[in-house]
């Protein structure tokens, strides 16, 4: 039997660890290649190592030339709709395998690397969310894989999701956001929280909130993609799901008091309600006993909906 691999490393720095989980934009593994590069914030530590299954099925990997840089990308299964897996922060696309076999089996699935990680080129061009949006499409197009897209976000892959729908609307069938980040998260928080804890907070998250010169990184580039979440056009009427822990908030570590972890969580579940709020009728999901990662902690939680989704939308049903 083959040991599932270890994905990342022990987190450290309690203080930039909380910064990232109450920005909502929390690390995954590893870290996101710079090409060279000195990125100008420092780049959210991972957290403690996650364990995936190895897959049991084989995908047509692709090198794709997207202008400028070339991704890594799989594709499994085979049919519509094609089922599209957005990755968080630093995170390789082999920490869908929870879901990958269950979508394929049902459905087209695509997973891949963004710019900087994994297999995929670095290249020259910015890695804002909409570059990495815009790459996305231009992706998708040349794997030849059927349209329209059931997007898949998960934390910071989220804000592409959104960005990619904005765009491109005649081409998302379909939004799945795993416990995404919203763009007026840190701001929210902060107004809830009172003395000392709001003083941290601001200390911790004022890099990803401000641009900076001559940015490299996604996390460079956060305040670029804030603003451009901002700006973007409505999302199409399309079925939405966005999926909750619900104990989001309550893995902090300790440097907020106990009443401003409290604050903390109930700001980012009122974010969690504004991204409900973004097509009508959309759904919401609490998922109980996972944190950030429900995917991999609990992936019947968001495999489950996925898979209602797919049928929706006319794919075809498991044997």
């Amino acid at each position: 039997m083959r040991t599932p691999p270890v994905l990342g490393r022990n987190a450290f720095r309690l203080a930039r660890i909380a910064a990232v989980i109450v920005c909502g934009s929390i690390a995954i593994f590893g870290t996101q290649d710079s090409g060279g590069q000195t990125p100008q914030t420092p780049p959210p530590p991972p957290p403690p190592p996650l364990k995936v299954p190895p897959l049991a099925i084989q995908g047509a990997e692709r090198m794709v030339d997207v202008g400028g840089r070339r991704l890594h990308a799989v594709v499994y299964g085979s049919g519509g709709p094609t089922v599209v897996l957005v990755s968080g922060f630093q995170a390789p696309q082999a920490y869908w395998n929870p879901l990958v076999e269950g979508i394929a089996e049902v459905a087209t699935a695509v997973t891949y690397d963004r710019a900087g990680y994994g297999q995929s080129e670095r290249g020259v061009l910015p890695v804002d969310g909409r570059q990495s949006a815009d790459d996305l499409h231009i992706l998708l197009g040349k794997l030849g894989v059927q349209k329209p897209y059931l997007l898949v976000g998960h934390s910071y892959g989220g804000r592409i999701v959104r960005l990619f729908a904005s765009a491109y609307p005649g081409e998302t069938a379909g939004l799945v956001l795993e416990e995404a980040s919203h763009e007026d998260l840190p701001e929210a928080q902060l107004e809830a929280l009172t003395g000392r804890d709001r003083e941290t907070l601001a200390a911790m998250i004022a890099p990803y909130r401000t641009a900076v010169p001559d940015p490299v990184t996604e996390t460079d580039y956060m305040a670029a993609t804030v603003e451009q979440l901002r700006r973007s056009g409505p999302l199409p009427r399309v079925p939405l799901v966005v999926i909750t822990a619900a104990s989001r908030g309550s893995g902090l570590p300790p440097v907020f008091s106990p009443e401003g972890q409290a604050k903390l969580g109930e700001a980012a579940a009122a974010m969690q309600k504004k991204l409900v709020g973004l097509i009508p009728g959309a759904e919401q999901i609490f998922v109980e006993g996972a944190g950030h990662n429900v995917h991999v902690e609990k992936p019947e939680a968001v495999l489950a909906p996925i898979r209602a989704m797919i049928a929706r939308l006319g794919g075809r049903r498991a044997k």
